[in-house]
């Protein structure tokens, strides 16, 4: 991969894994191994970008390709961006959404609703379920087949499902006929999202996700620096340096543990591929290498030293930011959206909690320092397959008013509710109230996507921090052979996903010995590992990328 390829740039083929499917009850159909279409044919499926401009709003901070614009002061003055109402039909509108946090009250008992459900001109009704657990009930619910009008699904949770490009086909509309080239000038806030980000909502050769922005990283190590401060303990500055803090953070009498789940956050430390690694010519997967095995013990042992708060320990999917918020755990992984999330949910009862990102460190002292992409789009609304032109245009069109970015009005009433009522204006920060902090949560913000921007200023300090993070971790970005390349996972190596990565918990959790890992890797790479190793190899050489 040439260091100057950028994830906004080179897109030229996609790797699309053609999913197995079982028909009736006897006739199989033979995995495909995949391929590769053209570029020219994904531009003729997806919106031209038509950037959405906001007079008069220039960021305090400047962004580039790695680094959100910061804006460390609120606009005096929100643009309307929609004029028209997206609800005209009458008609009640079906949706399920994730929320990592505490569920609001539902309609009838909730002004923020009725609010923006006023604004949009009808109902949204929302299905909301533990983000922690969400992909439990997706599988479920693709395989009933009996999916609401709108189902948001991250893309963590996607790749962990074996035939989803499949089930997706046949339960989600093709949305190409809307928004195409210039079609998508319906829905301009729509057309104003990255081109690299709308090619990741194509599934089976079919647009069918409306992309949500990642940010431009995964993952990031959080802190409570209040805590560290009151013990007088500095952050990591590598891998080695969270040995110490765990015995000295770790005091069960007072119900505080070091650790929440950090494992993605060491094995990026220890320099594992954050999946494929181009290594002499060969691709190795992430679990295939040194780096990978390195971390599994050094997270092993973590655990085994009782630095892991026991939540975590006995049950992988457990809420961290509970814990972390009310200081029994002080350390753990999240992505870097949950920092300003976190800011709001806990500084109201507790004016000193402090959350840091910890700058992106190495396994050992003056090591590498490496940090991974992330993907141009991590979460994907669907809308239902069947329900006519009419309909189809009416939730893209509520998509398209939920997709508006900061500086708008739609943005703040998604985001903040009303003001005076679930929040006021404090020196130009936005303070939430009671009934904010009781009513507001993200539901309407799953519905779409947006470009991004750091602008929570209501937090002191946080855009610039955030912005320095983000233009540290800029400068150790991973080399990683299939930036720009759309790939759909091929089935089998979905399938393979949630077994292995089950077995790797338990091995960290002292239920299998860290030596059954070489076992492990070698049943992936048996039952569907391989396969798909020539698969991304095919891929990667179309791409002169191997």
């Amino acid at each position: 991969m040439s260091p100057q390829t950028t994830r906004r740039g080179f897109l030229g083929l996609v790797g699309a894994g053609v999913l197995a499917a079982t028909t009736g009850c006897a006739e199989k159909r033979e995995l495909s191994k995949g391929t590769a279409v053209a570029a020219d044919k994904l531009k003729s499926l997806v919106p031209n970008r038509i950037p959405f401009e906001i007079p008069g709003l220039t960021p305090d901070l400047p962004g580039s390709e790695f680094v959100y614009p910061g804006f460390v002061t609120r606009p005096a003055q929100m643009v309307r961006a929609v004029t028209a109402k997206p609800l005209t039909s009458g008609k009640e509108v079906t949706a399920m959404t994730p929320l990592w946090g505490t569920v609001p009250p539902g309609l009838g008992d909730n002004s923020y609703y009725e609010t923006v459900n006023e604004r949009l001109g009808g109902t949204v009704r929302f299905n909301i379920s533990d983000g922690n657990t969400y992909v439990q009930k997706l599988n479920t619910l693709l395989a009933s087949g009996d999916v609401p009008d709108m189902m948001q699904i991250p893309g963590w949770n996607l790749i962990t499902i074996a035939h989803f490009t499949e089930a997706a086909n046949k339960l989600f509309a093709d949305l190409s006929p809307y928004l195409a080239g210039n079609k998508a000038k319906e829905f301009p806030l729509l057309a104003n999202y990255d081109t690299a980000a709308w090619h990741y909502g194509v599934f089976g050769g079919v647009l069918q996700g409306i992309p949500w922005q990642n940010d431009p990283y995964a993952l990031a190590t959080f802190v409570r620096q209040d805590i560290l401060d009151e013990l007088g303990l500095a952050q990591p500055k590598s891998a080695d340096d969270l040995l110490v803090l765990g015995k000295e953070l770790t005091d069960p009498k007072k119900k505080r543990w070091a650790f929440g789940a950090v494992d993605q956050e060491i094995q990026r430390a220890f320099n594992s591929p954050r999946e494929w690694r181009n290594v002499g010519g060969k691709l190795l997967y992430k679990y295939e290498t040194d780096e990978f095995a390195a971390s599994v013990e050094f997270v092993t042992k973590l655990f085994e030293s009782g630095w892991v708060h026991p939540d975590v320990v006995a049950n992988k999917d457990a809420d961290q930011k509970a814990p972390f918020g009310s200081g029994q755990l002080v350390i753990y992984k999240d992505g870097p959206g949950s920092w300003h999330e976190a800011l709001g949910r806990f500084l109201p009862d507790n004016p000193k909690f402090d959350m840091r990102a910890v700058a992106p460190y190495p396994a050992k002292p003056g090591g590498k320092v490496m940090v991974w992409r992330n993907e141009p789009a991590g979460m994907f609304t669907f809308i239902k397959k069947g329900l006519g032109d009419a309909r189809t245009r009416e939730l893209l069109a509520l998509a398209n008013w939920c997709s508006a970015p900061f500086g708008t009005q739609e943005y703040e009433l998604v985001n903040n509710g009303v003001e005076g009522k679930h929040y006021d204006v404090k020196d130009g920060k936005v303070a939430p109230t009671a009934l904010g902090r009781k009513e507001v949560a993200p539901t309407y913000l799953f519905l779409s996507g947006r470009p991004g921007a750091t602008s929570q200023s209501q937090y002191p300090g946080y855009v610039q921090a955030m912005w320095e993070w983000q233009s540290a971790a800029s400068k150790h970005l991973e080399n990683d052979p299939f930036v720009g390349i759309r790939v759909e996972v091929p089935s089998k190596m979905a399938a393979l996903a949630q077994p292995t990565e089950d077995k790797l918990n338990e091995i960290y959790r002292g239920k299998r010995p860290v030596s059954e890992w070489k076992q492990i890797v070698k049943e992936w790479q048996d039952q569907g590992g391989n396969e798909a190793r020539e698969f991304y190899s095919k891929v990667a050489r179309e791409n002169g990328r191997l």
